[in-house]
């Protein structure tokens, strides 16, 4: 199965929404309902939990609907920030830090 790489490097098939989606999970999308909770004050419903991976057509994290990467890196025509001359710019900031994985997923396709 080709990979699932959003816009902004994350590895779709390693996110559990992403999972918790495809297996019909019930239980791991209530968990990750609890954590955002927890880790972020949010109260998230369930169905803004649901995705089918970044570059796929239908459900997206409520919040990765509205990502700025992923608009602008789609706007240009690109799959990934990977393709784009000004990789890596201030709107990935908040997830491109040191040691970043998905980072280093968008430098990795580069080469």
């Amino acid at each position: 199965m080709p990979k699932l790489i959003a816009p902004c490097g994350i590895d779709c098939q390693i996110c559990d929404a992403y999972k918790a989606t495809q297996a019909n999970d019930l239980e791991l999308l209530k968990k990750l309902q609890e954590n955002y909770k927890q880790q972020f004050n949010k109260d998230i419903a369930l169905d803004d939990l649901c995705c089918d991976g970044c570059p796929a057509e239908g459900r997206h994290i409520g919040f990765c609907k509205v990502c700025e990467i992923r608009s602008c890196a789609f706007g240009k025509g690109y799959q990934t920030c990977a393709e784009c001359s000004e990789f890596p710019c201030t709107k990935g900031s908040f997830i491109w830090k040191e040691n970043s994985v998905s980072k280093a997923n968008l430098e990795a396709l580069r080469t």
